[in-house]
């Protein structure tokens, strides 16, 4: 028999939790902007090669946030 009021207890610990700890998918939005700013300048220093690498991480970044191009 569970006592009554202990699901609104968890309910308010859970959300107390998540407003303090960063979600999984804002960390990730955060890699990506960071990686966005690393292929600008792998693109103006003429770095192909890097800046196809860095392209890919963030491709597979918005596959996993399930983001589109014209979403961001």
């Amino acid at each position: 028999m569970a006592l009554p009021g202990i699901s609104t207890a968890i309910g308010v610990i859970a959300r107390i939790v998540n407003n303090f700890i960063p979600s999984k998918k804002a960390a990730l939005y955060d890699e990506l902007k960071a990686l966005e700013v690393k292929y600008k300048e792998a693109l103006d220093g003429r770095r192909d090669t890097d800046a196809a690498t860095i392209r890919k991480q963030m491709k597979e970044i918005r596959k996993k946030l399930g983001f589109t191009g014209e979403e961001l």
